[in-house]
């Protein structure tokens, strides 16, 4: 089942989308594709803020290497264990009248994500178009995702001709900005570097003085 997520914040909305898709267990899941799911629920818990989480009873996580000893029954009943438990968590959240649209439930202690300081930093170089900003956007960029597409920024930003008369360089490298917008969203189950969120802070409280 997937829901529609109307928190007050984007983030947190994308965030349980994520969840929605973590919790769909497919026939014949192996002991890799459990680990990564187990790693990527490890993780996603970490950007969710308490108003969610309250929601989400799930099973012992951090099992080390354990799983490669399980038999195919054992191996199954775990995925179906924690994603029962992932589904019935979302069901919860989805139904706290806090979490819905116009509710008052306090979500802004979440950590910053990837997705938010790729999305400052674009916004940055698109309005100051200078090398420090383009280094900016390359370093929130660094993951392997986004990162592709600096590639293909870096390779229009160093061409001095266009490769057809239809489409020129500027629209090419705008091109390649707005991929880049699009993919951010894909990256709030990820958190933001050490540098963006001591910069956010620092905002934070000069903005509160």
């Amino acid at each position: 089942m997937t829901r529609h997520w109307q928190t007050r914040d984007s983030v947190t909305n994308a965030n349980l989308e994520y969840v929605e898709s973590l919790a769909q267990l497919r026939p014949g899941l192996t002991v890799e594709q459990f680990m990564g799911k187990l790693r990527a629920v490890i993780g996603i818990r970490r950007m969710l803020p308490a108003a969610v989480l309250r929601h989400f009873d799930l099973p012992f996580l951090f099992i080390g290497d354990d799983a490669y000893d399980w038999d195919a029954d054992r191996l199954e009943e775990e995925a179906t264990r924690l994603c029962a438990a992932l589904d019935t968590g979302l069901a919860a959240a989805h139904a706290d009248p806090g979490l819905a649209r116009g509710g008052a439930a306090d979500l802004s202690d979440r950590p910053p994500t990837r997705g938010e300081e790729i999305a400052a930093a674009l916004h940055a170089y698109r309005d100051d178009p200078c090398g420090a900003r383009l280094s900016d956007l390359r370093h929130a960029c660094s993951s392997p995702g986004p990162h592709r597409l600096i590639d293909r920024l870096d390779k229009w930003l160093a061409r001095k001709r266009p490769s057809s008369p239809d489409r020129p360089i500027a629209y090419e490298i705008a091109s390649v900005l707005g991929d880049i917008r699009r993919d951010a969203e894909d990256f709030h189950h990820e958190p933001a570097s050490h540098r963006f969120i001591e910069l956010r802070r620092a905002a934070t409280i000069a903005e509160r003085s």
